[in-house]
């Protein structure tokens, strides 16, 4: 779960030890116009007020319909699954 902003949860697809938020850059800004380039430890600081303290840290990809995104680690917290839910094949097969 990512321990800032809305607290969304997401699931791990892999660990991309090729990538940190010391080199990661973003693009932003809206299609068709100009895009802005920011360093990831400038974006979590202006928009969620989060400093990241490990530049050389991997970072977590998660895969999402449109892109993928991806967190550093220290951003988030590792939430389980219950066993009540665990045992619950429809939800455990909603969940994969």
């Amino acid at each position: 779960m990512a321990n800032y902003g809305l607290r969304r949860t997401y699931k791990v697809n892999r660990i991309c030890w090729e990538l940190s938020p010391g080199t990661f850059v973003f693009e932003q800004g809206e299609i068709g116009e100009e895009q802005k380039k920011i360093k990831m430890p400038d974006y979590f600081l202006k928009t969620y007020e989060v400093k990241i303290t490990q530049l050389k840290q991997p970072l977590f990809e998660i895969k999402q319909k449109r892109q993928n995104i991806y967190l550093p680690p220290e951003l988030c917290i590792l939430v389980g699954i219950p066993p009540k839910i665990r045992e619950n094949k429809r939800i455990m097969a909603d969940i994969r």
